[in-house]
């Protein structure tokens, strides 16, 4: 069968107007909440929009479930997936996997660096328009394929996508340039093989390896610990070691930090020589001994997660961002977001209804409480929030939250103290 034949392409390297350019100035000078209305985009109306408002998100799913879910609040998200969907029909041959790196190259230069869940959101052709939930198997798997393990290994950039990481060493850039793969000839209609992931690390002689960590400062001292040895078990590194083991390296610690950057928010780049030689104890005592310097002990501190439940939560600020887009969507109307919470209301499943409810009960929105005035009501009888103040409120726990992911779009609500947290369970 003979391959379609190429149409005139326009200039593959054409200029993605940055983030202050006037073309893209019209979704990024709007409100919080009234870009959708220029985007002619609703969420409530989705299929799996009241599996927020119940909690219904799986629990190993919940952190990407959440970051996906508020990523689909930035305007620039949206904008940069209108580039990508732009790029892809400009030319039939690239593939959403390098319309993608194209972007994140290019906003790598100005400045912009793009956090590892954000590109791989970019990567699904659902992504920005679809729910989570409403996502297929392949694509929440191609999303979660680093984040299935309670600890998993301690991630190295990928020099392919995140370009920044050659300013470590000249020897990534080279990295990247020999691992780039070619762009091949397929039949319309066929998917494209996909990049591969080429994590930063190069030898640097012998045993010694040049190598590049992503370290979350959001995560205990403990759970990076954790994730370090489950690098060292990763099967490549793990075969490496192999090698190596009856070459041992006295001279020198078998871990030199050289160099630390701050990459986004809590996460930070390590460079590091390693020495694939070493003992596992050896080498997981020289990365304690770096966790516990003074500047990062302040890191540790600074990013700490809350002493709460991680799983809840997460729950509670998805239902919160859910309350938020429906009552914007129903003009800030507290009666008619309300009526179309209970209208759309689930109903318990047969064997899942626990007294006093029974099967085909309407069930309690997620984290439901009796209002004080009658502490009898069963908990699937109240609004899903009592007036307009509570939707207000959630939504400046929203922005609050949003602002920490995306700070140059949104600014956070001047909200009291006991409003900043998600209502919890007594």
């Amino acid at each position: 069968m003979a391959f379609a034949p190429r149409r005139p392409q326009p200039n593959p390297n054409r200029r993605i107007p940055p983030a202050g350019d006037p073309k893209r100035r019209t979704e990024q000078t709007a409100k919080p909440g009234e870009q959708w209305r220029q985007l002619n985009h609703t969420f409530h109306t989705s299929t799996t929009f009241m599996d927020y408002l119940h909690g219904d998100v799986k629990k190993e799913e919940a952190p990407l479930a959440c970051a996906y879910e508020y990523a689909r609040e930035s305007p620039r998200l949206w904008e940069l997936a209108k580039e990508r969907d732009e790029l892809l029909r400009d030319h039939r041959n690239l593939t959403r996997e390098r319309a993608v790196l194209r972007i994140v190259e290019q906003d790598a230069r100005q400045g912009r660096p793009h956090p590892p869940w954000e590109w791989r959101f970019l990567m699904r052709k659902s992504f920005p328009t679809k729910d989570w939930n409403e996502l297929s198997p392949e694509d929440r798997q191609f999303i979660m394929r680093w984040d299935t393990r309670q600890f998993p290994p301690l991630r190295m950039p990928d020099v392919l996508w995140e370009p920044e990481v050659s300013a470590m060493h000249p020897k990534f850039k080279t990295l990247a340039e020999v691992r780039q793969p070619p762009i091949e000839e397929v039949q319309p209609g066929q998917p494209s093989p996909p990049m591969p992931y080429v994590p930063a690390m190069v030898p640097k002689t012998g045993a010694l390896y040049y190598c590049v960590f992503e370290v979350d400062f959001s995560e205990s001292e403990d759970a990076l610990k954790e994730q370090f040895v489950a690098w060292l078990k990763v099967s490549d590194v793990e075969k490496q070691r192999r090698e190596h083991k009856k070459k041992r390296t006295a001279a020198g610690p078998p871990l030199r930090p050289r160099k630390v950057r701050r990459h986004w928010q809590a996460l930070y780049w390590l460079f590091v020589e390693v020495d694939l030689s070493a003992r596992k104890g050896a080498l997981t005592k020289r990365f304690l001994r770096w966790l516990r310097r003074l500047e990062n002990r302040k890191r540790l501190d600074r990013y700490a997660k809350g002493k709460r439940g991680k799983t809840g939560d997460l729950l509670n600020r998805l239902k919160d961002l859910a309350a938020w887009r429906l009552h914007r969507e129903h003009d800030n109307n507290c009666n008619q977001a309300n009526k179309f919470a209970d209208d759309h209301r689930k109903r318990f499943e047969p064997g899942k209804a626990r007294l006093p409810y029974h099967p085909g009960d309407p069930r309690p929105f997620h984290n439901a409480r009796a209002p004080k005035t009658d502490l009898l009501v069963r908990l699937n009888q109240p609004d899903l929030f009592s007036c307009d103040d509570d939707y207000r409120h959630a939504k400046g726990r929203v922005l609050e939250a949003l602002a920490g992911r995306h700070p140059a779009e949104f600014k956070p609500l001047s909200l009291p103290p006991a409003l900043k947290e998600p209502f919890q369970t007594e």
